[in-house]
């Protein structure tokens, strides 16, 4: 379940870059005046109340924007983060496993600050929706069907799976604060970015903050 779930978002980010790789081949540098797209992904940290219950995992992400100039630009900006659950949690909880995944659309002012040779290191800021989710689940088996003429066995085998018990899922406000540079890739109109953001959504119960750090490609 918790692989399928990344998975569709990793589709989703794929195709966004796609369509944006197609769209930007006319753009100019990130630093000036045009449309910008980005496409990464990376490490997630959790930090706040959440330390100690959820655990690290790792994020994707995909953006688009418009940079009015070389130094100022408004971003939105999708990311989904997967994240584990401590064994300790799990425990108090009594619960056999467990995971959560954070998915948050923010829209970013952003401040450029040229730094030379044509690296740029920029500033945001923003707002916008969250959603946590956490699931509880035990691993069991299910019965399935394995056609494997080359092996010389075609018929019902029972593979290992997770089984959800419990999901509890929780939608709020967020605003988000990071930065990052942008590096030129040779002979290209890309640029490699690495970013480090703090989200912090106002969740239910209790509010939730990841750091997600990611690298990945801006046109």
């Amino acid at each position: 379940m918790r692989k399928a779930t990344f998975l569709r978002h990793a589709i989703v980010c794929g195709l966004l870059s796609l369509v944006c790789a197609t769209s930007a081949l006319a753009q100019t540098d990130p630093e000036s005046h045009g449309f910008t797209f980005n496409v990464g992904g990376g490490f997630t940290a959790i930090t706040g109340y959440d330390a100690g219950k959820l655990d690290h995992g790792g994020n994707v992400q995909a953006g688009a924007g418009f940079n009015f100039n070389q130094y100022f630009g408004v971003t939105g900006n999708y990311m989904f983060n997967w994240l584990g659950m401590t064994g300790s949690e799990l425990s108090t909880l009594s619960e056999p496993n467990g995971f959560a995944h954070v998915s948050s659309f923010t829209v970013d002012p952003t401040i450029h600050l040229p730094v030379g040779h044509g690296v740029n290191a920029y500033l945001l800021a923003g707002g916008g929706y969250l959603r946590r989710t956490v699931e509880f689940t035990q691993p069991t088996l299910a019965q399935t069907f394995v056609f494997a003429p080359w092996w010389g066995y075609v018929g019902p085998a029972l593979v290992p799976v997770n089984q959800v018990l419990g999901s509890i899922s929780s939608n709020a406000g967020a605003y988000d604060v990071g930065g990052g540079l942008n590096f030129p890739l040779p002979r290209t109109k890309l640029h490699m970015y690495i970013e480090s953001r703090y989200i912090h959504g106002f969740t239910s119960a209790s509010n939730t903050t990841v750091v997600p750090i990611s690298v990945g490609i801006r046109w």
